[in-house]
């Protein structure tokens, strides 16, 4: 104030105030919360006394002035027109429909103005006929501010919502150029002091560059051409938020504000070359260059009027003075300069002059005018829209330089929210809002604690209260058994149906600093009675709490406070929403994608155990974000995003299955047709998605609470059949509530009713296609069919149509439904196996380097023991006992053993009672040839001859023959003797005289006493032998008794048994008793 260059005068009351300069630069206007403009005189003082132009009715927002007259906006909605610098009114240019104007522009020519409001759509009236006017639509927020380019026809907006367009109007029908979103603040409540600070394109003479103030509050210069950053303006005196900016006459120069101080930047150095403060503690809204004299101009929020003569230092050129070469040449250093080729370093904003005439200049370092620039604060996202400005190729190499150019940009990574919640809309916010009820916020007057007010939708269920909150709750869940909040360290738990207020409520907190709650959620089952008062016969407890943390874990906590687990999340988390069982977790894994994606995933995990059931990316479309998580009536999972897409986890309870399943796309609503109006998602029950309506650039519900809307869901399908997705719909949601049931439970009556419903439409759609002959269509939708009631309803329009072979097909898939498993069995098998747990691996056996397995060492061997044979135990089974010759035997005697028999065989000969010299001669010579002609016979086979036969053998005939063309011991039947008698004459005399006498005197003396082996071996080999009359080769000795065979020891008795099929047979060997 001490400086004689600054002039400073109470113009307006406090409030938002507004400026511009008149086309030649001798007077000044200015605007206020006051509803009146005040006209000065630039080459005067303060002592002057202004015009006055007082007829708006509500306060004055903006000014613009050109050659012949000067314009104003209030909140009225008027634009109003007056004549040259004088506070007489010519007339209403235009009018808002009561609509706040924000900003009006004109062009350099002053032929055509562009005026934004608090409407989505801009307007560009021509002011030689303002009826001709041109709409411009494409912003989907207000419009803020609007700017033109110099030398062009080239229009820039800005909304509340960040994004910025720039139109092309030289044609008859305005055109999109180009849209950027992301690099201006996004502000969407009026009464926000941020909302006050300029966010315009504010552009360079030359139109080459405009220069801007980020989210991040530095002033960004971007190329007109191709869009890119160019660099920031960044000093270390510079500390706060800049509210305003605007550049000089000649382009040489950049003026700033931050809160109360300007300062003054070179635009091709960026460095800060003055600066000024009058009154410390107010916040500057608009700054303006004179178009003609050396003099800078601005007006705060305490509306003051201040102007500051020569800002400029006198060894560098004024601000209105054409420079020409070094000075003028910046603009066109920075288009001409190759892309590519150090795009944010310090030296690309100098000119080539510049460089050549400071060689020796080191380079400046951050602070002292240099450019500290970090492409992470490039916090914004290019979207090219038409192709105007696109170059042939999107990778163009320089031919002097050798480089490659690229675009780069950034998308700005969605921060954590919590579903259903709103910002404060004045003193009153929205928690939380789902399908059981809504938690309001009110603030204080003292502002020392909120007034949290919970109201649920079913009061029979559940009773609403409401409480003084002393901590400042900002976050809060409404769940099933219970209402959860949260401050930054401080989660509160207050479950439904306490006996008194605080009976079963708990607190938990953060004790680890600078760690912060970042989301909540409270899981349960759905209560089967009132909740209005505690009883212990529910034992379902209180649910289950999740806190999500600043550092990346989640808390599991009990419905009673008790802390169970923290888990690590593996990324950032976002939001989360809670079932029955589980809890869904959405969070980034890294980092967002140069394209506009935000790579978000989710988590799903089980309550029970902890475990993650399902994982996978979120279904968002590139560019957009996710606006809303919440539940199904059924259960399932599901997400609504900016694009205006509702998608679902179809399978959520089988583990690693889930898909996701998208059931409506909002922009295909017709009750959207020719209407602006967004949706704030509910929650969806059955087909029907809940929601509240939001009207034209309404980001959030306001107050007083808007009524709930029901849309019907429509899957975005592109078959004209409505019938068809209608029927899909239906399955999907069958299906899920197939899913959902217990693993004892097959069907519930809602499910069987749903299936027969879906059956009747099926019947219909099979009826569509028998008309138009199309069996295989028909034939399919019949193996969709779930009763079996249905088939023959199908069979019957088969045979309307005459469909022979169609009919014959419903009736075979009949038979093949009725013939296999009852499907709800087979789906409760497969829910069970889904949740059936694998059993723990087995430990396999040491291996040796040779590959066999090791002995199993003591104490370490953990299996089960081996089972201990014990024949003693086993139960005794009769079976058939046969001889050492018997071919049931699988390997032949060794030699050793061979040998052992023959010579056990010759001591028996020896040591026999009766002399029998002429049959041992035959012997010897038949066991000669038989060694000679046959292999060694099999190993002696030891049995236990009292061993207890079946019952079949005990009431069989000894005598009868048996099976096969097996003999046993034929050498001493009496028919075999007699066989060999005949067979050889020379012997046949004597040998038949004995046998004569020996049967004479067997007559004489009767028979002799026989043992039981003796009468069972001659009885049965003379049965057999008699009937067969086998001839052996063998000659019986002459004086050998018939009773011979009686003789037999006890040890030969065991060895009776079956001969192999093409043995000959020797006598039985007797053993002297």
């Amino acid at each position: 104030m001490s400086s004689p260059n600054i002039i400073a005068r109470k113009a307006h009351s406090d409030g938002y105030t507004c400026l511009a300069f008149s086309a030649d630069g001798t007077h000044a206007f200015t605007g206020g919360s006051d509803c009146a403009v005040r006209i000065w005189k630039v080459a005067e003082g303060a002592e002057q006394e202004p015009g006055n132009a007082t007829d708006a009715e509500q306060p004055v927002t903006t000014l613009a002035a050109s050659d012949d007259y000067w314009l104003s906006g209030s909140e009225d909605g008027y634009v109003r027109r007056y004549i040259k610098n004088k506070d007489e009114l010519h007339g209403d240019v235009t009018e808002e429909a009561a609509l706040c104007v924000r900003c009006i522009a004109l062009d350099e020519h002053g032929t055509r103005l562009a005026v934004s409001s608090d409407n989505t759509s801009a307007k560009v009236i021509n002011m030689e006929n303002t009826l001709k006017l041109t709409t411009l639509h494409g912003h989907r927020h207000n419009v803020r501010k609007a700017s033109w380019r110099p030398k062009s026809s080239i229009l820039s907006t800005c909304a509340s919502d960040g994004e910025m367009i720039f139109w092309d109007l030289s044609g008859e029908e305005p055109m999109i150029l180009h849209t950027i979103d992301g690099i201006i603040p996004s502000v969407t409540d009026p009464s926000s002091p941020e909302f006050l600070h300029d966010c315009s394109a504010v552009w360079h003479p030359s139109g080459e560059q405009f220069y801007i103030i980020s989210k991040t509050h530095d002033v960004v210069c971007i190329s007109g051409k191709d869009w890119t950053q160019l660099g920031k303006f960044v000093d270390k005196e510079v500390i706060g938020t800049t509210t305003a900016l605007a550049v000089s006459p000649n382009g040489a120069y950049l003026a700033t504000a931050c809160q109360s101080t300007v300062f003054i930047w070179t635009t091709d150095k960026r460095q800060v070359i003055s600066k000024q403060s009058v009154n410390p503690g107010t916040v500057i809204t608009q700054i303006a260059f004179s178009p003609k004299e050396h003099l800078i101009a601005w007006t705060d929020a305490s509306g003051n009027f201040v102007r500051w003569r020569e800002p400029i230092p006198l060894n560098l050129p004024n601000s209105v003075k054409r420079l020409s070469g070094a000075t003028t040449s910046s603009s066109k250093s920075k288009s001409d300069a190759p892309q590519g080729v150090d795009l944010f370093g310090e030296s690309n904003g100098l000119s080539l002059d510049d460089v050549e005439g400071f060689e020796d200049l080191a380079d400046p370092t951050p602070g002292e005018g240099g450019v500290d620039f970090d492409i992470d604060d490039a916090d914004f996202v290019i979207d090219d829209v038409g192709n105007y400005l696109e170059d042939k190729s999107s990778r163009t190499r320089d031919k002097d330089h050798g480089l490659v150019k690229e675009m780069v940009s950034i998308t700005k990574a969605q921060p954590a929210f919590q579903p259903g919640a709103t910002p404060f809309q004045g003193n009153k916010r929205f928690l939380a809002y789902n399908m059981l009820g809504v938690i309001e916020a009110t603030r204080s007057e003292q502002e020392e604690y909120n007034l949290v007010n919970v109201d649920f939708f079913d009061k029979s269920a559940r009773k609403s209260y409401h409480f003084n909150d002393t901590h400042k709750c900002y976050l809060a869940y409404l769940g099933e058994r219970g209402a959860l909040f949260s401050s930054d360290t401080l989660v509160l738990y207050k479950p439904y149906g306490s006996w008194t207020t605080s009976q079963n409520d708990w607190t938990y907190l953060l004790r680890r600093v600078n760690t912060k709650v970042l989301g909540i959620c409270a899981g349960g089952t759905t209560p089967s009675r009132s909740l209005k008062s505690n009883s212990d016969n529910d034992l379902m407890g209180f649910g289950n709490i999740v806190v999500a943390t600043s550092e990346g874990h989640l808390i599991f906590l009990s419905g009673t406070g008790r802390e169970r687990r923290i888990l690590a999340l593996g990324g950032d988390f976002v939001t989360m929403v809670a079932g029955d069982e589980w809890v869904m977790v959405v969070y980034r894994a890294g980092a967002t994608t140069i394209d506009g994606s935000q790579s978000l995933c989710y988590k799903l995990y089980h309550f029970d155990d902890l475990s993650v059931r399902q994982r996978d990316e979120l279904p968002i479309p590139k560019g957009h974000t996710l606006k809303w998580i919440g539940i199904t009536q059924e259960g399932a999972p599901v997400i609504y995003d900016s694009a205006g897409l509702v998608h679902l986890v179809a399978k959520y309870r089988v583990p690693h299955h889930a898909t996701w399943v998208c059931i409506l796309d909002t922009n295909l609503l017709e009750r959207k047709t020719g209407k602006d109006e967004s949706y704030w998602p509910i929650g969806i029950s059955g087909s029907t998605f809940m929601c509240l309506i939001l009207k034209g650039r309404q980001e959030y519900p306001g107050f007083p609470r808007p009524l709930v809307q029901e849309l019907p869901l429509r899957m975005p399908f592109n078959t004209p059949n409505e019938k068809e997705e209608e029927i899909e719909r239906e399955l999907l949601f069958k299906d899920l509530a197939m899913e959902s049931l217990d693993g004892n439970e097959l069907a519930t009556d809602d499910i069987l009713s749903k299936e027969r419903a879906i059956d009747k439409e099926f019947v219909v759609l099979i009826q569509g296609a028998c008309k138009e002959d199309n069996v295989n269509r028909a034939v399919e939708l019949t193996k969709l069919l779930h009763n079996l009631q249905t088939f023959d309803i199908v069979a019957k329009i088969a045979d309307f149509y005459h469909l022979v072979g169609f009919r014959e097909k419903v009736m075979v898939l009949k038979r093949i439904r009725e013939d296999s498993e009852d499907r709800f069995e087979a789906a409760r098998e497969k829910r069970r196996r889904w949740n059936k747990i694998d059993t723990r691996p087995q430990r396999l056996p040491d291996v040796d380097v040779n590959g066999s397995s090791s002995r199993s060492k003591a104490f370490q061997d953990f299996g089960p023991p081996p089972a201990i044979y014990r024949p003693g135990l086993t139960r005794a089974t009769p079976s058939v006992e046969g001889t050492k010759y018997s071919s049931s035997v699988s390997e032949p005697p060794s030699e050793d053993t061979w040998s052992e028999s023959l010579s056990t065989s010759t001591n028996l000969l020896s040591s026999e009672k009766r002399k029998r010299n002429d049959f041992e001669g035959v012997e010897i010579e038949s066991q000669i040839d038989f060694n000679t002609s046959m292999p060694p016979p099999p190993p002696k086979q030891k049995a236990n001859p009292f061993a207890r036969k079946p019952a079949a053998e005990i009431h069989k005939n000894p005598f009868a023959r048996k099976a096969g063309n097996k003999t046993v011991l034929q050498s001493e039947s009496f028919f075999e003797k007699v066989d060999a008698a005949e067979t050889t004459p020379a012997k046949s005399k004597k040998k038949s005289n004995n046998f004569t006498k020996n049967k004479e005197k067997d007559k004489a003396e009767g028979p002799r006493q026989q043992t039981l082996f003796g009468l069972f071996g001659a009885n049965q080999n003379g049965d057999k032998k008699g009937s067969t009359k086998r001839k052996t080769g063998l000659t019986p000795p002459p004086d050998e008794p018939e009773s011979q065979a009686s003789d037999v020891t006890m040890a030969d008795a065991s060895q009776i048994e079956t001969q192999p099929d093409g043995w000959e047979e020797t006598q039985l060997i007797d053993d002297e008793s």
